[in-house]
């Protein structure tokens, strides 16, 4: 399916995001192809009705979430033929409708396919199967992440260990307004843990509609447009937060209320 989708359409990026693969995952995949088209910038067509870059990338994305066609209709302003025209054209897989005997046997043997070894990275599919207490100490693939991005869950505990990679991802992932529930669901946390994460970052607010897909270009347009920048703070070392280029704080929050703390001060 990858290299027959990267041969229509001839761009990574675009690939490896409505798959919900990694980059890498794609360039392995048609890397012994001897006369594989060459890498381009997915342009649509200017017919009128033309699928847009981004209407693609939303659509190969929520069909592999397992969204309803009705709501992929609904999200592009289309119609639920259109869609699944296009799906069917792009060789995306057809949804099978299942008995819930059948459905059940399925799921039953996804789970005891899942390796016991807590070394081996889990899919996200494996990981999502897991109750909270087996994700203990294992480490699973993130969802949609174009890096290969994994987590690690806590072994005494359902907290994960925070890493640079997952930080910054988090912060793209909210400059390209994807709705918290969908961030929290994608790595396999809690909204209140993605909360607290994003405070810990200095986020500053979003205006605008929340979306369940992510685009990583979305959000260094978005990034650029408003000066956005991660800095480290002035005053403590290994502490990264998000603020403006010019005029922006050199201090992170997280320093100013740990002294006005220490000094019984305001922050």
């Amino acid at each position: 399916m990858t290299r027959a989708l990267y041969a229509r359409l001839r761009d990574e990026v675009l690939v490896a995001t409505m798959l919900t693969l990694t980059v890498q995952d794609v360039q392995e995949s048609v890397a012994q192809w001897a006369d594989r088209p060459r890498n381009v910038f997915y342009e649509a067509s200017t017919r009128r009705g033309a699928w847009t870059r981004t209407q693609l990338l939303i659509l190969g994305q929520r069909w592999l979430c397992g969204d309803k066609t009705a709501d992929i209709a609904e999200m592009l302003g289309r119609s639920a033929g259109s869609v699944r025209a296009k799906r069917k054209q792009l060789g995306l897989p057809p949804r099978i409708r299942l008995s819930k005997i059948q459905a059940e046997t399925i799921l039953a043997e996804k789970r005891s396919a899942i390796p016991a070894d807590p070394e081996a990275v889990l899919t996200w599919e494996q990981a999502f199967l897991l109750p909270h207490e087996a994700r203990r100490g294992r480490t699973w693939l993130v969802r949609n992440s174009l890096n290969r991005l994994t987590l690690t869950g806590h072994k005494g505990g359902d907290k994960v260990r925070w890493h640079e990679a997952a930080n910054i991802e988090i912060a793209y992932r909210h400059f390209a307004f994807q709705n918290p529930r969908e961030i929290a669901r994608d790595f396999l946390i809690s909204e209140s843990a993605l909360k607290s994460q994003s405070c810990w970052e200095q986020l500053p607010p979003r205006r605008g509609a929340k979306v369940p897909w992510f685009i990583h270009a979305r959000a260094e347009y978005y990034i650029g447009e408003h000066h956005y920048i991660r800095r480290e703070c002035l005053c403590k070392s290994g502490c990264f937060f998000w603020t403006t280029r010019k005029g922006g704080d050199r201090v992170s929050r997280r320093y100013r209320r740990s002294i006005a703390a220490t000094h019984g001060i305001a922050a």
